[in-house]
């Protein structure tokens, strides 16, 4: 049987990580395990996870302080005892047999598979994310552990897009990457690399990141044109 270690990072994460842990717990998929990797929370976030940690031995966790949230991630994957990946937000939430779904089709010879995901506005409203295959939001993708172990998991000088530029290494590396059409988490619009005044930088970040890796002819422009294009939809939607 295939193992699942569902990784969150949080902090200060309290009015809304029982809403995480409670969609992972009631997962139709038994064979998991939830690391919480806390980075030193000053609100009730760990008193709420160690309910979880009490009540289902599948539930781990550890506060310490880091240095941002794919510091966490990388402790997550390594701390991981599970042969498949995903992280979810400490505000964001499964679909409750997205991963059973998804796990039928995970298989040695995919590096990387990937599902769909519903965004959450602010007002409660969901739509469907645009389909970006293996390239999608890091709410709808697993990754094999060893490839994490690989490729030496998150290069953390990317602040807020570091889960791209692993999977644009990923792909450069030759590792096949399979899609399933079945939505497997709901992600809430907010989060630090959703804000616009965070735009600029994960644009700078999208031009390192494909000049370093050659992923497009003329990166600035494309960067420049992703900056707009998602500015723009954020704007119409109301995001």
């Amino acid at each position: 049987m295939i193992k699942v270690s569902i990784i969150i990072a949080t902090y200060n994460s309290g009015s809304t990580i029982r809403t995480a842990l409670e969609s992972v717990r009631k997962q139709t998929f038994l064979d998991w395990e939830c690391l919480v990797v806390d980075g030193a929370s000053k609100d009730d976030t760990i008193a709420i996870v160690k309910e979880y940690c009490e009540n289902d031995g599948r539930f781990r966790f550890v506060s310490e302080r880091d240095h941002g949230i794919y510091d966490a991630f990388n402790k997550g994957w390594r701390l991981a005892e599970g042969e498949w990946i995903h992280y979810l937000g400490s505000d964001d939430s499964l679909t409750v047999d997205g991963l059973e779904k998804v796990a039928a089709e995970l298989d040695e010879k995919y590096a990387v598979v990937t599902g769909d995901v519903f965004l959450k506005r602010a007002n409660g409203t969901l739509r469907e994310q645009e389909h970006h295959g293996m390239f999608g939001c890091h709410q709808g993708v697993l990754m094999q552990r060893k490839v994490f172990e690989e490729m030496q998991g998150f290069d953390e000088q990317y602040r807020i897009i570091a889960d791209y530029e692993l999977l644009v290494r990923v792909k450069n590396a030759g590792y096949v990457a399979k899609n399933v059409r079945v939505v497997i988490a709901v992600f809430s619009i907010g989060g630090e690399s959703q804000k616009l005044s965070s735009q600029w930088e994960k644009m700078w970040e999208r031009y390192r990141i494909n000049k370093k890796h050659g992923v497009k002819k003329f990166p600035f422009l494309s960067s420049m044109i992703d900056f707009l294009t998602l500015s723009i939809t954020s704007v119409i939607r109301g995001n």
